[in-house]
């Protein structure tokens, strides 16, 4: 699903801590965003955490 800038953001701001900066694989995809002129995009996925699922942006493979 394609997702708009605002929304990456209000995840990106929602992630753990503990999860930014590290790869970790996505166990479901969630949707994406890409800047009009980017050869690159945003990456939303639901990511394990603990106990449960947390859902994550990456770029470039890494967790915002």
């Amino acid at each position: 699903m394609k997702l708009t800038k605002r929304q990456i953001d209000n995840i990106i701001e929602h992630t753990p801590a503990e999860l930014k900066g590290f790869q970790k694989s996505f166990e479901s995809d969630f949707g994406w965003y890409m800047k009009r002129d980017a050869n690159w995009s945003y990456q939303a996925g639901w990511v394990q955490h603990n106990s449960g699922f947390v859902l994550a942006v990456k770029v470039f493979g890494i967790i915002k």
